[in-house]
């Protein structure tokens, strides 16, 4: 991939980032997992995204242990002050893309258990190198979170590759990126031994079986160079930016 795409990419993070914590900062008593969904869509148009990797999910108080697939934002599910929000953004330009989330306590201080979910993306994002494989890092937050003494929920995958405008992914790009992570060897799955190479969005979905939490970054791995899209240091690696307007 060239550098200008990753650079590309990695202004697609920022932005991202910047709308996941202008979205956090909108969130009100009463709103529901869709409110907060076209929220989402509002912000990311006004930021210059017109189309989606793949549209919002938001989860919700006790919704945010269950780790569906299709993740449909809900008019049922309402926010409450203390409620878990789990919130997952994949906007794009049509050119590179953002893939973002977060997890915060609406109105409340996060919990040890979040932060334990915060660093474990920080601590695999982290160990990836030109020298591990794909599967290494499904491994090590695996191992993050039976250590800790809890689990970790996404089962399958707690990734996928990011994939360029190329070939025969540049029809209906970038849902037609999306449709390409369902095949297996570009899942961060157990079983992919591929070498780590390109750009690679990490999320470990961690659980204790009555609530779950979850961060997503991207990676950039090409030999030496590793970059963690969106961020000028690691250690902001689970954090939402502050300084925005």
């Amino acid at each position: 991939m060239e550098q200008s795409l990753v650079n590309d990419f990695d202004n697609a993070q920022r932005e991202g980032f910047k709308v996941l914590s202008r979205l956090v900062q909108q969130l009100e008593v009463g709103m529901s997992e869709w409110d907060i969904s076209e929220l989402s869509k509002d912000l990311c148009r006004d930021a210059g995204f017109n189309t989606w990797f793949h549209p919002p999910e938001v989860q919700v108080g006790k919704n945010t242990t269950s780790n569906k697939v299709w993740k449909v934002p809900s008019k049922k599910h309402i926010l409450q002050k203390g409620d878990p929000v789990i919130i997952d953004l994949g906007p794009s330009d049509g050119h590179a893309y953002a893939d973002v989330g977060t997890t915060v306590i609406f109105q409340g201080e996060d919990t040890p258990f979040i932060n334990v979910a915060r660093e474990c993306v920080q601590a695999t994002s982290g160990f990836a190198s030109q020298y591990k494989t794909v599967g290494e890092l499904f491994v090590f937050a695996q191992a993050w979170a039976v250590n800790k003494r809890l689990k970790l929920a996404s089962s399958r995958s707690i990734g996928h590759a990011i994939l360029p405008k190329i070939g025969p992914l540049a029809f209906n790009y970038p849902r037609s990126a999306h449709a390409a992570t369902w095949l297996r060897r570009y899942q961060m799955r157990f079983l992919n031994p591929k070498q780590l190479h390109g750009i690679w969005a990490i999320r470990p979905l961690i659980s204790d079986g009555n609530q779950a939490a979850a961060f997503e970054e991207m990676i950039y791995v090409s030999g030496d160079d590793y970059r963690l899209l969106g961020r000028d240091e690691g250690e902001l690696a689970g954090s939402l930016p502050t300084d925005i307007l």
